[in-house]
């Protein structure tokens, strides 16, 4: 007998694009399966008409440009993959004017929800008929829960501590954590991307599953084979120690640059989008002749870059962000069988018996020129470790929990 049809309204906190994150993945392996569509909701845009006509618009993801703004302003959906749709649309069609007590207005404050609610019905005509399920990534987009009462199934896809942030997207931090409380409560399923996140979950939502992040072996995985190294990184001296991902809150500055100035002849390289609220802490260090900040690199170049580390770096802090979290990057760093050194953050301990880690620059540095000297037997047991946590294992797992719940109903 044949799957009754999926349409998955699945909304993200990332635009689509080529680096591939966990929101992604997961959206494209579950629109692998024949009888499920999936329209991938970006981070919404800002924009009015009034700012449309004058060409003024606030910081998005969208290029600011009128025809780019202008399809979020209609909330048109586009094609990214043979059964997904990708989409932006605005949270502020209105007002049409800068006061902020008329922005602040319950009834135009309706009115946008209204709006960007209709557009998203109307993009999911767009798509084959089926069952409704609601994947919701951020306790931001509660809202969605009373939008669509029609869905058969509501999913909470739960990555990140979202109030353990230092910039948040709202004021007040004891109401996103209310909201985020609230949201593990009226979904009918939780997907936990490490154990201390499916912990929490699991006291609110008996239906609460962990969900790892995972690799990519398709791209990732050639690192470990034989192959170009990037130009950048093959001019810097060896040892190379890289690190690949987010210039963000989770990575600590002041022990960076402590390693930096215990081995001033090593290479350390960072690649990745630098946050703006980081970016003066970036630039003193990049002063230093041995940190290197290459920036972000397409998705595509990172098995040359990753080829030419000699070792692969997880400097983050030791906060409540990152205990509750689960690097993608590990995964990464496991798919190319280079030694890993970092701080014992959340998820290290998952693969214990082929990391290093360190509290301190000198117990780091101490680690590094232990992995340096490693026997070869480590690099195929984290080989091993990252055939078995791919992209499209955890996708089928997510799927099977979804399906069999919807068929206990």
């Amino acid at each position: 007998m044949a799957a009754k049809p999926l349409r998955f309204l699945y909304f993200s906190t990332y635009e689509w694009d080529d680096r591939w994150r966990r929101k992604q993945r997961l959206a494209h392996e579950l629109a692998r399966h024949e009888e499920v569509s999936l329209l991938y909701v970006e981070p919404p845009t800002a924009d009015s008409l009034l700012d449309w006509a004058r060409g003024s618009f606030s910081p998005s993801h969208l290029p600011p440009q009128r025809p780019d703004r202008g399809q979020a302003l209609l909330g048109e959906p586009r094609r990214v993959g043979e059964r997904v749709w990708a989409m932006t649309v605005t949270e502020k069609v209105l007002p049409l004017g800068r006061w902020s007590k008329l922005r602040q207005m319950p009834l135009l404050r309706r009115f946008n929800r209204a709006y960007q609610i209709a557009r998203l019905r109307a993009a999911l005509r767009r798509l084959p008929p089926g069952d409704l399920v609601l994947w919701l990534t951020h306790p931001l987009q509660r809202w969605a829960l009373a939008a669509f009462p029609e869905r058969r199934l509501a999913c909470y896809d739960w990555t990140d501590d979202w109030t353990a942030f230092e910039v948040l997207p709202v004021a007040d931090r004891e109401w996103l954590a209310a909201e985020n409380e609230a949201l593990l409560r009226e979904v009918d399923l939780v997907f936990a991307v490490s154990k201390s996140l499916y912990a929490r979950a699991r006291a609110l939502n008996p239906q609460s599953w962990e969900l790892p992040n995972a690799t990519d072996l398709a791209v990732i995985g050639r690192a470990a084979v034989e192959g170009p190294i990037d130009g950048a990184v093959a001019a810097l001296p060896r040892p190379r120690i890289g690190y690949v991902g987010q210039i963000a809150d989770k990575l600590d500055y002041a022990l960076i640059g402590r390693l930096a100035e215990l081995r001033p002849d090593w290479s350390f390289i960072f690649v990745g989008n630098v946050w703006e609220n980081h970016r003066e802490e970036v630039e003193a260090l990049a002063a230093r002749p041995n940190l290197h900040f290459l920036g972000r690199r397409p998705y595509a170049e990172l098995p040359d870059i990753l080829r030419g580390f000699d070792l692969c770096l997880l400097p983050h802090r030791l906060t409540p962000l990152t205990a509750s979290m689960d690097p993608i990057k590990l995964y990464d760093y496991l798919a190319t069988g280079k030694p890993i050194v970092g701080t014992p953050v959340a998820g290290m301990e998952r693969f214990a018996d082929v990391v290093y880690t360190g509290r301190t620059a000198e117990e780091l540095v101490a680690q590094m020129e232990r992995a340096f000297l490693e026997p070869p037997d480590l690099r195929e047991r984290r080989l091993a470790y990252a055939h078995q946590a791919t992209w499209e294992r955890r996708g089928e797992q997510a799927y099977r929990i979804i399906r069999n719940l919807i068929e206990e109903r």
